[in-house]
């Protein structure tokens, strides 16, 4: 009687075993199984922002540049302007003046004690669109006039350019004192990367490690700090984009080192793939560009992010055939989201800031006016700087300095040497390869 008992046990256990297995393949079978070809990643597999170094100098920067906090009641030894006004064409495109800007607060920083204020009234304000971050890391507009008037005009020097050879071997210190200079105003600055060779800069160039920089990284850094926070007007024009950027007006890299967002599952940087794309003339191959875009794509989606490509041209035509391009080639089941800023913003050319035909102190009424013609090569570009990967033209100064802020790969598109190009080999002549100019 005893053994029939522990038989019957042993029946029921298996009976629940073989009931609560049957159960879970049932479950099993009912639940999303995971895609085999798919390997989640999350941070941005194509970024080369050297992370520790770019940070390192940042933090040096914001700590141990203080000349641009000069109060009011004292007199800074020298103020640096980066000097844009009707009439002065030599400040030349958008991408040419980030540039520029970039080698006058590099040179600011390079002089002990030098503020550095961003002066510029044509065609549009500086102001109007981006803010400092921090704020004091330059002068103000108030500052810049209040310093300007105060100024005997002796003391003013007005540099028609800022040449290489004279930022790499000149002593400016021991030169703008023994004339008395206290403010210098220019708007035509060769590359920042010619004061790396300066003797007598030195050792401001050690005490922020700027002798470590490429010309990229040199730019990334006065980007930071001037021109990549949008100000309350571009945010405003920015606020339908805002996933694009990341899902963030603005960051500061000091404080994403500490909460990296890339880390959180359900942020726009873990999720996505943002492809920026910028072309500006018709006669490109299209159907190449779009290959690339898609191949780029394709290892996104691998990873288990969805892909989104950004359009910057200087037409809606150019805009429409890349669309249509880039749909066409994209892999099979991997959709592709394209997007691009509204048509409704006028495509004013960033070749256009260096044209001069518009003055900002004119009229105050044509502030909007100014603002909405400029905003469109100001928008794509603030957009392009945000991507996670670019494609373009070479030769695109525009593009190379957004990559320049983004810190991402590159890739450039060649146009086909017509010497040997044929109909049967066009496509064979499809030609894009890495940007090299870091």
């Amino acid at each position: 009687m005893r053994s029939r008992g522990w038989v019957l046990a042993i029946v029921f256990i298996v009976f629940l075993y073989l009931s609560f297995s049957s159960l879970n393949s049932v479950a099993k079978s009912r639940s999303p199984q995971p895609r085999n070809d798919l390997i989640v990643r999350r941070e941005n597999p194509f970024k080369r922002l050297n992370t520790t170094l770019l940070t390192s100098v940042l933090a040096h920067v914001q700590v141990g540049y203080v000349a641009n906090r000069t109060p009011d009641f004292d007199t800074p030894p020298l103020l640096v302007l980066y000097s844009c006004h009707q009439g002065g064409g030599q400040c030349g495109s958008l991408e040419q003046r980030l540039e520029g800007i970039t080698s006058a607060y590099l040179f600011g920083m390079l002089w002990d004690g030098a503020a550095v204020g961003i002066d510029m009234s044509a065609p549009v304000k500086f102001d109007w669109f981006f803010e400092a971050s921090p704020r004091y890391m330059v002068m103000n507009p108030g500052q810049i006039q209040f310093y300007k008037e105060r100024a005997d005009p002796s003391t003013v020097r007005t540099q028609h350019a800022m040449l290489q050879h004279d930022l790499a071997t000149k002593d400016y210190v021991n030169e703008y004192r023994s004339q008395n200079v206290r403010v210098l105003q220019c708007g035509n600055w060769d590359a920042w990367t010619a004061m790396q060779e300066n003797p007598f800069m030195k050792r401001l160039r050690d005490k922020y490690r700027l002798e470590q920089l490429q010309p990229s990284e040199g730019f990334w850094v006065a980007h930071q700090l001037l021109f990549s926070k949008p100000n309350d007007w571009l945010s405003g024009h920015l606020t339908p984009y805002l996933d694009l950027m990341g899902g963030h007006m603005h960051r500061d890299p000091l404080d994403v080192l500490a909460q990296p967002p890339e880390n959180d599952n359900d942020s726009i940087l873990a999720r996505w793939i943002r492809i920026g794309v910028r072309v500006t003339e018709d006669n490109v191959d299209y159907a190449c560009i779009a290959t690339r875009v898609a191949s780029v794509c394709s290892k996104a989606q691998v990873m288990g992010k969805e892909c989104h490509v950004f359009l910057s041209a200087s037409s809606q035509d150019i805009i429409e055939q890349l669309r249509s391009a880039i749909i066409q080639h994209k892999r099979k089941n991997r959709p592709v989201i394209v997007h691009a800023v509204a048509e409704s913003y006028e495509f004013t050319p960033s070749s256009a800031f260096g044209d001069n035909q518009d003055d900002a102190t004119l009229d105050p009424s044509d502030e909007p006016r100014l603002k909405l013609k400029y905003a469109r090569p100001i928008m794509d570009w603030v957009l392009l700087s945000r991507m996670d990967y670019l494609v373009g033209l070479h030769g695109d100064e525009f593009l190379k300095t957004a990559a320049w802020a983004a810190q991402v790969e590159t890739d450039l598109y060649y146009h086909p040497d017509p010497s040997t190009a044929t109909q049967e080999d066009a496509s064979s002549q499809c030609k894009i390869v890495p940007m090299t100019t870091w």
